[in-house]
């Protein structure tokens, strides 16, 4: 089993009395950590459902099209706690790659269309919470391309990234951010080697371009073990991992998600 040291913590900051959260100034795509006195609990963010642990710890994500300002957190008794959002900047990248990359050939379309419907089906699965306590970088190697860029490919915008790129050579070892299920371990048209990991209610972490696989789908998975390999598969211009982190259709910035200070 690999092992990893936790990036420095973010401190809780109080809301309201009774009610903290972290990081200290959500934003657009930022993960949000929720924390109550007492649990468990349930509440609405965002018009999605939350669920408080037994110790009244609930994670959830900013979305990216949020706008800065006052979002509420709704408890199920009618107590709105009201939680800042702050601007926060991101990054344009131009890059210049061979037409396939923007336009994908006739021959595969159907492949793709396949495929964006078992990732909806697998997106839309719900169960009990798998995670307790920080999530762990899921290589030991430095971040490149940040979250949140949006990409200009050929003179277009076509993206927006969605994740975070780690530095990896081809046959580096990639390790799960937190326990879970192997919800998908195969090779896909854009994501080439594709792991998708479900964490519980609606908590999905995500790991591309994988050059092989240590893992099925269906299996359970303990935080920071191996699931496979680092490559080059997929719609990339390099070797690389690719990190993302959904909660209910939102992505998070999965930097922020693991500096966050977990109660013990």
């Amino acid at each position: 089993m690999l092992r990893r040291t936790l990036l420095s913590a973010l401190p809780l900051v109080a809301a309201k009395p009774g009610l903290v959260f972290s990081p200290a100034a959500p934003f657009p795509g930022s993960p949000i950590l929720f924390q109550l006195p007492a649990g468990p609990a349930s509440a609405t963010w965002l018009d999605r459902p939350l669920t408080f642990s037994a110790e009244g710890v609930a994670l959830a994500a900013v979305g990216l099209e949020v706008k800065p300002g006052t979002v509420p957190l709704t408890l199920s008794g009618g107590e709105r706690h009201p939680v800042p959002v702050a601007p926060h900047p991101y990054r344009t990248g131009v890059l210049k790659v061979p037409p396939q990359f923007v336009s994908p050939p006739p021959a595969v379309l159907e492949r793709i269309q396949r495929e964006a419907a078992v990732k909806k089906a697998v997106f839309a699965t719900r169960s009990v919470r798998r995670w307790k306590g920080p999530f762990a970088p899921p290589t030991d190697t430095p971040h490149t391309s940040p979250f949140g860029t949006r990409r200009t490919y050929n003179g277009k915008t076509r993206s927006i990234h969605q994740g975070l790129d780690f530095r990896a050579a081809v046959g580096t070892p990639v390790a799960a951010t937190h326990a879970g299920e192997v919800l998908l371990a195969r090779e896909m048209y854009y994501e080439g080697g594709f792991v998708v990991l479900d964490h519980g209610e609606g908590l999905f972490s995500l790991y591309m371009h994988l050059s092989g696989f240590a893992v099925k789908e269906g299996e359970t998975v303990e935080q920071l073990q191996p699931l496979g390999r680092s490559g080059a598969s997929g719609r990339v211009t390099g070797p690389h991992l690719h990190f993302g982190v959904q909660w209910q259709g939102l992505y998070m910035e999965p930097a922020t998600l693991l500096r966050l200070r977990f109660p013990s």
